[in-house]
């Protein structure tokens, strides 16, 4: 009835098919649960539309929230990317590939719950980084690193930056190996320095480096959750509150579920508007 290769190709396809449908099932759900007055331990899906929307674009929370998430995308997605490439350079042009990945690559395989409880031991008052400060008789930068209102969330961000920096890594050191070697060998008879081919060759010769990297990076930082729930909680106040940490809170902790979907919307709108250009991006670049 069906050819051999029809099978094949519905063996392959059929998972995948599977996944995608159920996927978009349960956002079809979660974005008609938002519209309800589900707002209890009872379950209760009564349309009430866009009442929720209203509710949560009145409250002063989810303004910070969504501003401690930007700030977290910009400060996180900028220096990994950029760090990725220079130590992907430099891992590459030194040949010692085993020692940088070793290096890098081991935070990568922690996951960010245990990364956190980690970084919160290190961030105590009296924990790693300030008894080694005052070890070097640098007491005075000695901080409440994660207790203090103006720098937690900074903290907290290059905890992120710290584990993600081997992805960047990995994606750049791709990268580059994928560049013509005659391109480099022409600079270095030309007389180039080290810096020079870096800039000149290396950087605009991985801008599909960067396609890769900077969309999921910035999707990992929007949808950032663990580190704050181990580490801070939110606080001090709402200063490390993130949109993933205030969905849960408000869907799980409340059990306020439509408010919660309402938000788990808004962080999939958002992350649309990220992935819809890269895609278009990486579509025209590939089909050209």
């Amino acid at each position: 009835m069906f050819s051999d290769e029809f099978r094949e190709k519905l063996i392959f396809l059929a998972p995948i098919l599977f996944v995608i449908s159920i996927l978009y099932v349960m956002i079809g759900i979660s974005i008609y649960v938002s519209m309800s007055d589900w707002r209890s331990y009872q379950i209760s899906l009564n349309f009430v539309g866009l009442r929720n929307y209203e509710a949560l674009f009145s409250n002063p929370r989810f303004y910070t929230a969504l501003k401690n998430n930007i700030i977290w995308i910009i400060l996180f997605m900028g220096p990994t990317s950029i760090l990725g490439l220079v130590i992907a350079y430099i891992m590459v042009s030194t040949g010692k590939e085993m020692i940088f990945r070793t290096i890098f690559l081991l935070p990568t395989a922690i996951s960010m719950t245990v990364a956190g409880t980690l970084w919160v031991w290190m961030y105590a008052e009296n924990g790693a980084i300030n008894t080694l400060l005052k070890a070097l008789n640098l007491g005075f930068l000695a901080r409440p690193w994660i207790s203090d209102p103006s720098i937690a969330l900074y903290a907290l961000i290059f905890v992120t930056i710290w584990q993600y920096l081997g992805f960047a890594i990995i994606i750049f050191e791709a990268a580059i190996k994928g560049i013509d070697p005659s391109l480099i060998e022409a600079a270095q008879i030309d007389g180039a320095s080290s810096f020079q081919i870096f800039w000149d060759v290396i950087v605009p010769q991985v801008r599909h480096g960067f396609l890769v990297a900077v969309p999921l990076l910035a999707l990992s930082a929007l949808k950032i959750f663990d580190i704050v729930y181990v580490a801070t909680r939110g606080g001090p106040g709402l200063a490390t509150d993130v949109l993933g940490y205030f969905m849960w809170e408000t869907a799980f902790w409340q059990r306020f579920m439509a408010d919660g979907a309402a938000i788990a919307t808004i962080i999939f709108a958002i992350s649309l508007g990220i992935v819809i250009p890269y895609a278009l991006i990486a579509l025209r670049r590939w089909f050209r």
